[in-house]
């Protein structure tokens, strides 16, 4: 098995703490009001439709829920992706399709089938800096420019960093609590093990009644989605260097061989490739003279 089948699938992936969060409806429902400018009060109204099939690592929808006849997405994102809108198509296709059959639509009516109107929106919290909010177009990744794209998708993504966006901070009180908490847990991060700082960052928050309600009930929950989310961070992380460094020694020895094979072809002696191969890619004699026929038998 390659080595992308074998990290790549993720048929166990523990929820993240964003999508253990907001995946209760009354909190659900703080974000909707906030980020929509709205005052829905009974939870009840809000339909839940994330998607639980199996997923792939970074690949899941945080959380989709129906109120309204609107169709909301909320991703959480701790690292910029151009490819939001994409993946958005992606997951809008799926949930359409489930609410289609839930409802028991014919497309082939001659009627015009009303749908919920889709919202997506990416909420971002990592490292690097970020304009308050921006809008990404599915249309920027088409190979063609159109001047009216026959498919469009527009995501709103939008700078949750503890201290950004206020407004919106002060409308939806458990969004601001919850970047604080981020905060404060990569605050002891710089100075402690990873576990230790989300330890004391949920006790901190506990004093100060940040999240306390929430904590308090889920605490174990809560460690276990921030340390799966750490480890699968370190993973991916360690799986780039691996496969940067794959593909160094991979250009070394495609080097090896255009060299020896030019050198043959010109019927270079055997002595004067060696050393060829010695200054310039720091072989020992005896593992150039092996190079040299491997490639010698494989003409």
């Amino acid at each position: 098995m390659s080595k992308t089948n074998q990290v790549t699938i993720n048929r166990k992936f523990k929820d993240r703490l964003f999508r253990i969060l907001f995946s209760e409806k009354k909190y659900a429902l703080e974000l909707y009001n906030g980020l929509n400018h709205t005052n829905y009060q009974d939870e009840n109204e809000i339909e839940i439709t994330t998607l639980d099939d199996v997923i792939y690592m970074r690949m899941h929808n945080d959380i989709s829920f129906l109120i309204n006849n609107f169709m909301n997405f909320y991703e959480h994102q701790s690292t910029k992706n151009p490819n939001m809108p994409f993946r958005g198509f992606l997951y809008l296709a799926d949930s359409y399709k489930e609410w289609a059959e839930s409802k028991d639509v014919n497309i082939y009516s001659s009627k015009l089938i009303k749908i919920p109107t889709p919202k997506f929106v990416v909420l971002y919290n990592g490292s690097t800096d970020m304009e308050e909010e921006e809008y990404l177009k599915l249309s920027d990744a088409f190979e063609h420019k159109e001047d009216i794209p026959t498919l469009e998708l527009v995501v709103h993504v939008i700078n949750v960093n503890y201290g950004h966006n206020q407004d919106l901070m002060s409308r939806c009180n458990v969004l601001n609590e919850y970047s604080y908490f981020v905060s404060k847990t990569r605050e002891y991060a710089k100075v402690m093990k990873f576990e230790e700082a989300v330890e004391i960052a949920i006790n901190t928050c506990i004093e100060e009644g940040i999240l306390e309600e929430f904590l308090r009930r889920r605490r174990a929950d809560v460690m276990s989605a921030i340390l799966t989310e750490y480890d699968e961070e370190k993973v991916l992380a360690n799986l780039a260097n691996e496969y940067l460094q794959e593909g160094i020694e991979q250009g070394i020895e495609q080097g090896i061989k255009n060299l020896i094979e030019d050198n043959l072809e010109e019927n270079i002696p055997v002595e004067r490739i060696v050393t060829k191969l010695i200054k310039r890619y720091q072989l020992s004699e005896e593992d150039a003279r092996k190079k040299i026929q491997q490639y010698k038998e494989e003409e």
